[in-house]
């Protein structure tokens, strides 16, 4: 049985953030090329957007909607390979505005953050960007005193 001491030391949240426009392109998952903007409700489509680090534990993070997009809906999922929504279930964001991620105190096997995206019919407009807080752990970026 291992004997425990007090915390001398504390770390800063990480910030890692990915911005889309709705006619950029990325591979998705698949391998295919798409647009964040095209998708159409019979295709969904996931693209892995931020490397977590082994040992990582999201925090905190949104999804802000920053340009309308211009579709009856814009839904996104946020989450990874294992589970689609960990971090947020489908939610249209079509409109301006922030959603928070809901960390869940998943301990990251290394996984990328992943995002879903389905529109309900082409875009010509809209950019958002997804940000996610995380820490590592056992990590100290300040050591505190004895």
């Amino acid at each position: 049985m291992a004997v425990l001491k007090t915390t001398r030391g504390a770390q800063w949240p990480l910030v890692a953030e990915f911005t889309l426009n709705f006619d950029d392109t990325m591979l998705n998952t698949s391998g295919v090329s798409k647009d964040f903007g095209a998708t159409t409700v019979a295709e969904t489509n996931s693209f892995d957007i931020i490397n977590l680090p082994y040992g990582a534990v999201v925090i905190g993070g949104d999804v802000v909607a920053e340009t309308v997009f211009d579709t009856a809906g814009w839904d996104i999922t946020v989450g990874d390979s294992t589970t689609a929504d960990r971090y947020l279930g489908a939610t249209d964001r079509k409109a301006a505005g922030r959603t928070a991620l809901v960390p869940t105190g998943y301990v990251s096997d290394g996984a990328a953050i992943r995002i879903s995206v389905q529109c309900d019919d082409a875009c010509t407009t809209g950019k958002a960007t997804i940000r996610v807080l995380y820490t590592i752990r056992n990590r100290t970026n300040e050591a505190q005193p004895n």
